[in-house]
């Protein structure tokens, strides 16, 4: 007998609950996951990924059920997202400042950049955001969401066949996505890559759970180089908001950020949107 989409929205949110269980010890401990990954990073995806699908497939979901979820999964997904930042922040700091030929500098071996200044007021970042996310952690909401993520409510066609209903609603969020590309330029403003970024996501989530594997790793690789671009884009605002450590690093690490981000745009821009589709 086929799997019925509840079957497979149940097995998504089952997921979601997995994941996040398995990296809060792991966050507690302050060590790596069994992959070598990051936990906050692995519950972020969690969450993201869940907040997406229910978007998307609101329709076949208990709207009560739906409502409570998405609001819980944001409040923790806004905790995970600032300690994320953090790691992600110094990770490409020491990136940034490391001396290489794709930044366009002068030959001669020019040395990485000082920039031990960035780096400690990021460190305090990461500590804040660590410190609000172990009291969400011990709170009681966190239970409850695992609690609510295993008891999904449906209705109208959930009972039916996956393939017959989700893969409707998946394209619904590509044509999104590739309208949303049709009208991206290299000159348009970061603001509208990061909303194509954030379409290009919900796409290859909603391919992957309506079972189109294939189309979802294509749209995995062009959303690596939207995301390059967030990083960067991102990455060039805090090195201005932090630009009174040491107002010349930061310019240099700013003009960095930004080649990295037209760089970015170019690979993009020269890959099709979604490939082979």
């Amino acid at each position: 007998m086929p799997r019925t989409a509840a079957a497979v929205l149940r097995r998504a949110a089952d997921g979601c609950a997995d994941r996040l269980l398995a990296a809060q010890p792991v966050i507690r401990a302050d060590s790596l996951m069994p992959d070598g990954d990051t936990p906050v990073h692995n519950a972020r995806v969690a969450c993201r990924r869940l907040r997406s699908d229910v978007r998307t497939f609101r329709r076949l979901l208990d709207e009560p059920w739906t409502r409570r979820v998405r609001a819980n999964l944001k409040w923790l997904a806004d905790l995970l997202g600032a300690a994320r930042d953090a790691e992600v922040l110094r990770a490409r700091l020491r990136e940034t400042a490391s001396p290489g030929s794709h930044w366009d500098e002068p030959p001669g071996g020019r040395p990485a950049l000082a920039v031990g200044a960035f780096d400690e007021a990021l460190r305090e970042r990461a500590v804040s955001a660590r410190a609000d996310l172990l009291v969400a952690l011990d709170s009681a909401r966190f239970p409850l969401l695992v609690a609510m993520l295993g008891e999904p409510g449906f209705r109208g066609r959930a009972r039916r066949p996956a393939a017959d209903v989700l893969p409707a609603l998946a394209d619904v969020q590509v044509w999104k996505y590739e309208d949303a590309v049709a009208d991206l330029t290299d000159e348009a403003p970061d603001e509208q890559w990061h909303e194509v970024r954030i379409l290009a996501k919900r796409a290859r989530y909603a391919v992957d759970l309506a079972g189109r594997r294939r189309e979802a790793k294509q749209l995995a690789k062009v959303q690596s180089l939207l995301g390059e671009h967030q990083d960067a884009v991102v990455a060039a605002e805090a090195w201005r908001e932090l630009s009174s450590a040491d107002p010349e690093t930061a310019l240099r690490l700013i003009e960095r950020e930004r080649a990295a981000a037209e760089r970015a745009r170019a690979a993009f821009l020269a890959t099709p949107s979604i490939p082979g589709r």
